[in-house]
């Protein structure tokens, strides 16, 4: 591990699409809340950006969308419009009142019955093996299956493992390419909708058939856009938090009892989400000069909101790289803050809490079938292991 005199000439390097630097982020990060934490860079997957540390910070930010837009922020470039997450008011607003009815927790819900039937299934896959790599074989189709489900209506299962595919390949492989062929996947399914809008209540239907501006429909662009976004944020969240959270249960047997027990979704699911925080960064762009942490901050100077670094801050969390469900810890940037909260946080918890509890109705006793120190983390957006290779027993 790198040396702690180090930290002022390398965290300033840190290139979040650099595997290498998953290894030492966290130990990074801490020194820059002490001693630098608002960071100027230019890695060269980016180009230059500011890095904010702090949970102060980052939380200012987050609740002040006029002085730091959303509007072209994406911590990547990206080849296609991603609706609501890169969007500023008035167009942020009337994404969200579009589609925050079809993201409710009661309107998920309606889904639990095909969540427990697609988690079923794929347990059956492995559960006699006694191993599984929780993440490839359960946490990822699981998700990607339900958002084909839930976004696209779809319930022709050879379409729906193609959408699967698609939606996997741009979470594992966030380039050109892989967009191309989610907007190809979207553009089908709106043009589908548009020339036979759902019965049913559900995403398509809100885009091809509501209101959005002035009374005026959403245009191809902005549903596609919504769309993409609902796949992208929604499955790197729930995949890795349900593999995260099976490791650590795997590293520590304690936490078993825990979540069996159902009042486990009242905080403690809010605290596996802090310390892992699966959305590990956004970007927001400064619309003036302004200050934030002390620091000057420029017209149009790019910044990386690091969510996971105000996750740790111990001036927020004290003993920040612990688990605390004892008093439960508030304010977590687990889901975002300010008006850009998570749409999709109570589909994102009905699937954690459904995942969960049918895994732990099979399968008991989970540990780690490498040691510890060889589980990896993937670079980007998320913060999302490699993979989550458990040994387990049937229950």
């Amino acid at each position: 591990m790198t040396d702690v005199h180090d930290w002022a000439s390398l965290v300033p390097t840190f290139d979040m699409f650099d595997e290498a630097h998953e290894e030492w982020k966290y130990e990074g990060f801490r020194w820059a809340r002490e001693h630098c934490p608002i960071i100027k860079g230019s890695p060269p997957s980016t180009g230059p950006r500011t890095i904010v540390t702090r949970y102060a910070d980052v939380r200012e930010v987050l609740e002040d969308p006029e002085t730091f837009s959303s509007a072209g922020a994406p911590p990547i470039p990206a080849p296609i419009r991603l609706g609501a997450l890169d969007a500023d008011a008035p167009e942020h607003t009337a994404f969200r009142r579009l589609l925050n009815p079809v993201f409710t927790r009661q309107f998920s819900l309606q889904f639990e019955p095909d969540m427990r039937a697609y988690a079923r299934e794929l347990i059956e896959g492995w559960i006699e093996r006694g191993e599984v790599d929780m993440l490839g074989e359960f946490a990822s189709p699981f998700v990607a299956r339900i958002l084909a489900r839930m976004v696209l209506d779809e319930t022709d299962m050879a379409k729906m493992d193609r959408a699967t595919k698609v939606v996997m390949r741009v979470a594992e492989h966030p380039d050109d390419e892989g967009f191309f062929d989610l907007a190809v996947l979207s553009a089908e399914y709106l043009a589908n909708a548009i020339d036979n809008p759902p019965e049913r209540e559900g995403m398509l239907r809100a885009l091809v058939t509501g209101e959005f501006l002035d009374g005026k429909p959403m245009s191809e662009d902005q549903a596609m856009g919504a769309i993409a976004s609902t796949f992208l944020g929604g499955l790197d969240t729930s995949r890795s938090a349900i593999a995260g959270i099976c490791m650590l249960i795997a590293m520590h047997p304690e936490l078993e009892a825990r979540v069996r027990d159902p009042r486990w979704i009242r905080n403690d699911m809010d605290e596996f989400v802090r310390l892992l925080s699966p959305v590990a960064s956004l970007g927001r762009i400064a619309t003036k000069d302004t200050e934030l942490g002390g620091c000057p901050i420029s017209k149009g100077e790019h910044l990386l909101l690091r969510y996971d670094s105000a996750n740790r801050d111990e001036a927020k969390f004290p003993k920040a790289d612990e688990l605390q469900f004892e008093p439960p810890r508030t304010g977590t940037a687990g889901f975002g803050l300010g008006v850009h909260r998570c749409i999709g946080m109570h589909l994102a918890r009905v699937q954690m809490a459904v995942a969960m509890e049918e895994l732990l109705a099979r399968i008991t006793n989970l540990r780690l079938a490498v040691p510890a120190g060889e589980i990896t983390w993937a670079p980007g957006i998320a913060n999302c292991p490699h993979s989550v290779p458990l040994r387990f027993d049937k229950v």
